[in-house]
């Protein structure tokens, strides 16, 4: 029988509490729990956080198992909007700041690589309730793994967990996350996943008052400039799709996506829910392989788009802060970005409880935007995705084998 060990690692930070913990099972597999918070937010507002945990000894491992959980309350008014744990593979690892800090996607936490050298672990959208938390499990079948990065030279790991909380009460909450990762020695010969995140058309959100709107990109194996996702460029060549996932804030009505090649579409999913991500598993004709985008292949890609409405078809208005007497406020990402706006301040600022954040001007309707915010909203495509098999027929690239 194995002995169990166990590390244990507390860090107070004020009203904040870090705790990663591990212990080897006696099946040879460690089990680490993190746990982030008890930590406040403001009512009638947004609470985003991002916190480096160093951890020795895991970097390489498998993560066999994965399961991220929120604490919901006040009959929902407080819940998770997303937790993501990124793993951080590259050699700055000791470039981490030890306290929370409030920032968007953890973009500009840690050293200026970190979001190229970003891997996605785990994480939740709130799709699944269980008592007081959301609670989302992950595992791979066959062949297929995720592994935990490591710093480079050592095998020692910095997993970065981002919590994006809402509280839509009028006094003040807490938000709470757990995250649990069973992990083991890498089995030689597994598949690694890793995660395509797709933000393109989110660019063009753009919804005035009383108005709907839609926008839509495509995400195709064509090697092209991505700096949301991890390496910082789309696919270059075939690949298996295991997953596609949508992602929208409380104003989407829909989310659709699409299997484009050779000119036809077939859809795959047209998902209304907002709180609850969509899902489609192995898409297309070849059971997920997402060919390169050439004319050799009758330019295969995922076609996608979302549909919003501001204060029409029994969605709430969007409100902000007037900044120009008669205009409503919020510009899209798109038009930012030449004016050297940002495009997380591009959206209308909130106006808080009782306009607490306008600073005298007035609250009012506002151009619904891409934004960090729920109040603003966003039209995300992530897909899991994972080296074909070589040598073999297109129809069987993408066939997990079960031999392990």
């Amino acid at each position: 029988m194995t002995t169990a060990r166990v590390g244990v690692l507390v860090i107070s930070l004020v009203a904040f509490v870090v705790l990663p913990a591990w212990a080897m099972r006696d099946d040879d597999i460690r089990v680490v729990k993190l746990k982030v918070g008890p930590f406040p937010i403001e009512p009638n507002r947004d609470r985003e956080i991002c916190q480096a945990i160093p951890i020795p000894g895991i970097g390489g491992l498998e993560i066999v198992s994965a399961a991220a959980r929120s604490r919901i309350s006040r009959k929902r008014q407080v819940a998770s909007h997303h937790l993501v744990v990124y793993g951080y593979d590259g050699p700055n690892g000791d470039a981490f700041p030890e306290e929370i800090l409030d920032e968007p996607g953890c973009a500009g936490v840690g050293p200026p690589d970190f979001y190229r050298n970003r891997s996605f672990l785990a994480g939740s959208g709130g799709e699944s309730l269980q008592g007081r938390w959301s609670v989302t499990n992950i595992s791979y079948p066959g062949d297929l793994a995720q592994a935990v990065p490591r710093v480079t030279g050592t095998d020692d790991a910095v997993l970065l967990v981002n919590s994006h909380y809402f509280n839509v009460s009028k006094k003040r909450a807490k938000g709470l996350v757990k995250i649990k990762l069973e992990v083991r020695p890498l089995t030689p010969g597994k598949r690694l996943v890793r995660q395509v995140t797709h933000l393109d058309a989110s660019r063009d959100i753009f919804v005035p008052p009383g108005e709907q709107g839609g926008v839509a990109s495509s995400l195709q194996a064509d090697g092209a400039y991505n700096p949301f996702t991890e390496g910082n460029v789309n696919p270059p060549d075939d690949v298996c799709v295991f997953t596609l996932a949508t992602h929208m804030h409380k104003r989407g009505t829909l989310f659709w996506i699409d299997w484009e090649q050779g000119g036809e579409r077939t859809n795959l999913i047209a998902w209304p829910d907002y709180i609850h991500p969509g899902l489609v598993f192995r898409p297309g004709p070849l059971r997920g392989l997402l060919r390169t985008f050439d004319a050799a292949n009758d330019f295969p890609r995922i076609h996608y788009g979302c549909e919003f409405a501001n204060g029409v078809d029994g969605k709430e208005p969007k409100f902000g802060c007037e900044e120009t007497p008669g205009e409503a406020p919020g510009m899209s990402w798109a038009d930012a970005e030449p004016l050297g706006i940002d495009a997380t301040q591009s959206h209308a600022a909130p106006c808080g409880l009782d306009g607490v954040n306008c600073a005298g001007n007035p609250c009012v309707p506002a151009n619904l935007v891409f934004g960090p915010l729920s109040d603003d909203d966003m039209c995300v495509l992530t897909a899991v995705v994972y080296d074909p098999l070589p040598g073999v027929p297109p129809e069987q690239a993408c066939d997990l084998i079960s031999t392990f």
